[in-house]
């Protein structure tokens, strides 16, 4: 994702978990040659499993091919995992035609994945965002993105 997606994304999560609703407008709008919000969410809901769950299996930088290919064994067994996937499949799927309304589901859905797969209480929410949102421009400077 480039940098100015993924700062819409991350503003669109912002605003609908603290209920702003002008600002949610305001970041539903595009400009010709932008994809929408809702398809840039989907996009984020994958990058955070792409950061979290692997993270959760231990894998690491560091780690011996046979460390990590028995991580990775593990990681793609595991059916939250599989769940995962299912859900950031159907999300990308329901993106490019979704309503405002639709699109404020999606930024929903990721919230209730992030505090069901994470440690994370409501009142962390807004940090975590903004350290995924961190990591994710991080990431992205060092791509090229």
């Amino acid at each position: 994702m480039a940098p100015d997606d993924i700062l819409r994304a991350c503003g669109y999560l912002e605003a609908v978990w603290r209920e702003d609703g002008a600002d949610m407008a305001a970041l539903l709008e595009c400009g010709p040659g932008e994809r929408s919000t809702a398809v840039l969410l989907a996009e984020f809901g994958e990058y955070f499993i792409q950061v979290m769950l692997p993270a959760q299996f231990g894998i690491h930088d560091g780690m011996s091919a046979q460390e990590l290919a028995a991580a990775a064994e593990k990681l793609q067994a595991d059916p939250t995992v599989r769940v995962s996937q299912v859900l950031i499949e159907t999300l990308k799927t329901l993106a490019p035609t979704a309503s405002r309304e639709q699109t404020e589901t999606i930024a929903r859905s990721l919230f209730a994945y992030l505090l069901s797969i994470s440690d994370a209480a409501e009142d962390d929410m807004l940090p975590l965002l903004g350290g995924l949102r961190e990591a994710a421009l991080q990431r992205a400077a060092s791509t090229g993105a």
